[in-house]
Order: structure tokens, then sequence, then C-alpha cells
């Protein structure tokens, strides 16, 4: 027998002390009423019981919401009562006025009544009130300003691309070039770099088999994923009535542009088209006279205006220069590089359309009026066509005196080697006037614009006018080749902008527990005014009998107002009545389930109590007996 270490005494205490916490913890709850009173007692059962708290909290917060509107609205119904009340008086006297019993002086007291029965109207409408809030006078002050005053500068520039930028844009693509998508998805990506230099790009995904591209079914020109990346940083409009930027970087103009590369790429072989030519069209389609202007001047070593003629042709020198030899990999993305492909689409624009050039000039051929458009369409008809199968067509058909990319290169050099020839070759006119620092021509150089049609010059605000879209509707859908997919929570449409205008008229009431649950309540204007009864501070004149027979009609008028007023108040209590009793039901619900996890059973708590007890008794016993055996060693000694 060992005595330095009783097991017997040791494992006792410790089943002691475990009954000791056992006891501990069923007391504790029986004091709380609480079988969860920390987390270590139901970490799971915790969480779920302080969630169902919450909304047990809420929905009985909500019906005592519910509970305040519906005292609200017998508030308004009850004014509205004794307006409609007075209303029925007004309408006696008046059928009384309308009798020819009376005389002069007698209506004369009968308007008497009618006057301040009106001012009665006014004054219940203006000082009715339930919490400091006005109830039957609650007009709509819509600001003067823009609906998109509170509008984030995303939204403004979106708003606008569903009203007319994209819608123009296509517009101008399909008259000028003659080519248009369908049914083609395009999503709108918004983006803010201010070290990109584009302020808007369309990009399309090719892939590339050997010399052929193939892309997804259904983008005939080989083009997939196609997107419209608007960059923040450069399209910010200067306010909502403006198309964005400043002269001539129109944001318009820009939609303009890239409408052209989006409807180029799901019609032709975008790629193998050349930068030149691709980028010259999107040019040439809302004109850039201006820009060609600022490279001249800049590359002539010119120091003032106006320039010498040498000086005029070292500047257009530069930019002829920048074409080399119309490869992509001539092509530096530079302004000069925009102005030499803008003044190379213009060029063969203009050699289409004369005459003076042909190949076989006994053919009766005289040209072709659509210039730039019948290639256009020839490349659309074939999205496999290059621009050498274009060139060469166009050859055949006695249009242009070079057959293909080579031979064009050589001729646009050859032709536009001096200013007066650029002038003369491609119906540019630029005249180098200087407004604010910059220069500015009369005619934008668009296709629309070109001078050699004969047709008046065109200005960048006429091509696509500042503003122009203002007042046009806005349209989820606004393009009839593209279906457009927006960014995700930009809705911007008049309606959004409507209803914060709304928001002082309506009340809001939260008649539940999480957000968004709840009710909007119009209350209408009861005002004298708003009922017919006065007009221009006017009030009602019955002092003959015709008078008195049209106020009868403008007083059953208002009378109607008044009960459809009230019928409608009196719908919103009815269903208040029934948002409490679901609320209540929801509540007292969420309540025994909340119980049966977080409250504790006393019946049973006791009788583990009890037990407990039992067991603390019988291990105190237990102790006291371990403690005395080891004494029994003592007896080996004798």
């Amino acid at each position: 027998m060992r005595i330095n270490n009783n097991l017997m005494a040791i494992n006792t205490h410790r089943q002691m002390g475990i009954v000791d916490n056992a006891i501990g913890k069923a007391m504790e709850r029986l004091s709380s009423g609480l079988r969860i009173n920390r987390g270590s007692d139901d970490a799971a059962g915790l969480a779920i019981s302080e969630k169902m708290r919450a909304q047990i909290r809420g929905l009985n917060q909500a019906s005592r919401n519910a509970q305040d509107a519906i005292s609200l609205i017998q508030t308004a119904e009850g004014a509205l009562s004794e307006t409609q009340a007075i209303l029925q008086r007004m309408r006696e006297l008046s059928v009384q006025s309308s009798n020819d019993t009376y005389v002069e002086r007698d209506r004369e007291e009968i308007q008497k009544e009618i006057n301040q029965l009106t001012e009665e109207i006014d004054r219940i409408a203006n000082t009715t009130e339930f919490n400091t809030i006005q109830l039957l006078n609650r007009e709509v002050k819509v600001e003067e300003s823009s609906p998109s005053a509170n509008l984030t500068e995303e939204e403004i520039i979106i708003s606008n691309l569903k009203k007319w930028w994209l819608a123009e844009a296509e517009k101008l693509v399909k008259e000028g070039y003659g080519i248009e998508s369908q049914n083609i998805d395009m999503e709108v990506i918004m983006f803010d770099d201010p070290d990109h230099p584009a302020a808007a790009l369309v990009r399309a995904e090719f892939t590339v088999d050997g010399t052929n591209n193939v892309g997804t079914p259904g983008l005939t020109g080989g083009g997939s994923n196609l997107t419209l990346e608007i960059n923040l940083a450069h399209s910010r409009p200067v306010d909502e009535n403006t198309d964005g930027g400043s002269p001539p970087q129109y944001v318009s103009r820009v939609m303009a542009h890239e409408m052209v590369h989006a409807v180029m790429m799901t019609t032709m072989n975008f790629q193998d088209l050349g930068i030149w030519f691709n980028e010259g069209t999107a040019e040439f389609i809302h004109g850039a006279d201006e820009r060609l202007m600022n490279n001249i001047y800049a590359n002539s070593g010119a120091i003032s205006v106006p320039m010498s003629e040498a000086e005029k042709n070292t500047g257009l020198q530069a930019v002829i220069d920048a074409i080399g030899n119309g490869n992509d990999s001539d092509w530096n993305s530079t302004s000069l590089d925009y102005s030499a492909a803008y003044v190379a689409v213009r060029y063969l624009d203009w050699q289409i359309r004369q005459d003076d050039h042909m190949v076989n000039p006994n053919a009766g051929i005289a040209g072709d009026s659509d210039g730039i458009k019948v290639l256009m369409k020839y490349l659309a008809d074939d999205d496999s066509r290059t621009i050498d199968d274009g060139l060469t067509h166009l050859h055949q058909e006695g249009l242009i005196s070079f057959n293909n990319h080579s031979g064009w290169i050589d001729a646009f050099k050859t032709d536009v080697d001096h200013f007066d020839a650029l002038e003369t070759h491609t119906g540019i006119q630029l005249d180098f006037n200087v407004v604010d620092g910059r220069f500015v021509a009369e005619d934008t150089g668009s296709i629309f614009g070109s001078s050699i049609t004969g047709d008046e010059h065109l200005t960048e605000e006429a091509i696509l006018p500042q503003a122009g879209g203002v007042d046009a509707p806005e349209l989820e859908q606004p393009l009839l080749g593209f279906n457009i997919i927006w960014p995700e929570g930009m809705e911007t449409d008049e309606e959004e902008a409507d209803d914060g205008a709304k928001k002082e008229a309506a009340l809001v009431f939260q008649i539940g527990a999480n957000a968004g649950q709840s009710m909007k309540i119009e209350l209408a204007n009861m005002t004298a005014e708003a009922l017919g009864i006065t007009k221009d501070g006017d009030t009602l004149d019955i002092t003959d009998h015709q008078k008195a027979s049209q106020v009868i009609s403008i007083v059953d008028n208002a009378i109607e107002l008044v009960s459809g007023e009230r019928s409608k108040l009196g719908a919103f209590q009815n269903r208040l009545e029934h948002t409490i009793a679901n609320l209540d039901n929801a509540s007292e619900n969420l309540l025994a389930a909340e119980s049966r996890i977080r409250d504790v059973d006393m019946a049973k708590t006791m009788m583990e109590l009890a037990r407990q007890n039992i067991l603390k008794q019988a291990s105190m016993a237990m102790l006291s007996q371990a403690n005395q055996r080891p004494r029994t060693v003592l007896q080996l000694l004798s």
C-alpha cells in the first residue's frame, strides 16, 4: 500500500470539482432564466439567437412604425373629413345662390361665407401636421437645375450615351459609309486613367490562325467580345448640357470615331485593312481639319500666322511623311499619324468622286458621288476582303488610277506634296484662323461637310451639335446594330431623377425588420388651389345665377378629389393593419423559436441541480472515506 499519493482521494476530489461546476452552471441558468449566458455555453446557438433577437426587435419596432403610420394617416384623413364637410357646405351654398329668388345683396352675404370656407380649407391644408410634418400641403419642389444635377460624372456620361451620343454616331456611320452591324453585343466599360492617351476606345478580340482571322460566330468581321471603353479622365463633361470636353474633342465626336471602329470590326476584315485606313475613316466621319492645321503649323517652323507658302509646305510634308509606306509598322499613334491618315482617306474619297482621274475616260463613268462609301460597302459585303482587294475593285470600276496599296501610296505622295495640292486634291479648305490660341476651321473636313460635293460647309456644331440630344429620352438600347451591356449600378434614366425630386412629397414607412422593407405613401396637395376652389388667389364667385351654377361643378370635382384621397388613405390604413398583424405574428413565432434556443428549461435544470447536489454530498462522503483509508496501514505496526 502506498500513502504518498492517495489516488482514491484525488479521483473523488476531481469528480467533486466536476459536480461543483455543473451545480454552478445550473444555478446560473436558474437565476438568469437563460440556457446561454456566454458564448462558451453554446457558440452556434448564441450566434443564431442574437440574429433572431435583432429580427424580433426589428419586427416589434416595425409594428410600432406601422401603428405610427396609421396615426399619421388618421390625422390626415380626419382633416380631410372636415375639408369634405366644408365642401359639402360650399356646394349647398352654391345651389342656394343659383336660385334667382335671391337678390344681389343676398348673394353677397352667401359669398362672404364661401370666402371664409375657402380660407378654412387652406388653413386646414397648411396647418394639419403630425410630429411637425405637413400632411396636406406637400408640393413637389423641383429645382430648376438639370434633372441629372445629382448624378455622378459616370452617370452623366451613361445618360448622354443613352440619349444620343451612341445613336447619333451609329446614324452618321450608316449615312456616311453605308455600313451597319447586326445584333452584336457591346459592353460599356468605364475607367479613370489620366496617363492613358485615349478618351475612348473600342476593343475586340481576334484569333489569328495562319493568315486568317478567326472570330466568334455571330461577329461577321471576325471580332469577338466587343467593348466600348471610356476613359473618365478625358471624357468628363463640362456640364450635363454639353457634349463633354472642349472643341474639337467633344465626347460626341469621340463616340462617332469609335463607332466607325465598332462597325468595321464587326463587318469587315478589320485587321488586314491597315491602321491608316481604320483611323483615317474614323477621323473622316466627323472631320479633323483643326488637328491637321495644328500639325502643319507645329511642323512648319513658323513662329507666327500667317505662314508663308514654304512654311505651309514644310509642315504638310511632315504630315505626309508620317504615312510612311502605309504599313502598320509605320504607325506611332501620334497626332501627326492621325492627321496623315485623315488626309490620306480624304484624298482617296476625292479620287473616287472625281472624273478626271479615270483609267478609261471613254468608258462613260463619271466618278461616284458616294466617294469612300463605295469602298466601305464593298469591303463590308465580304469580310475576307483586304484593302488591296478594295483598291483593285475601284480601279476595275474606273474610279481610281492605282490598283493596289503601294500604287495608292505613290499616287498620294506625288499628288499631295504641296499645300495648294492638298487643298485641290482632297477638297480640304484650310484657313489658318486663330481663336483662343488654337486654329479653327470653317469646315471640319467631315465626310458630310466636304466642299467638293458642292454642298455648304459644315461646322463641327452642324455635324454633331453641342447639346444636341439633351432633351432626348434615355433608351436602354439606343442602337439598332448593337446590344449594349451597361455597367452595373448605372441607372441614370430621367425617372430616377424624377423620383429624387418627389422624395419631399412622399412619405416612406419602414414596415419591416430589414433594409428595403418599406412602403411609400404620397399625400396629395389639398389646398384650395389644388382642389380648384381658387385660381390665382381668387375665390369662387357665386354672385349671379350663371357663376353659381358653374361653382357647383367645380365643388363637385373638389369633393371627388377629396373623396379619392380619403379612399386612398383608408386603403393605406387597412393595408397597415394587416401589416401590423403579420409583423406581430412573425415576431411571436420568432420569439418562440429564439426562446427554445436561448431560454432555460427550468424543470429540467432543477432536476439536474437536484441530481448534482446528491452527487456532491456523496462525493464529499467518499472523499472523507478516501482520506481515512491510508490510516489502516498503521495496523501493520502492531
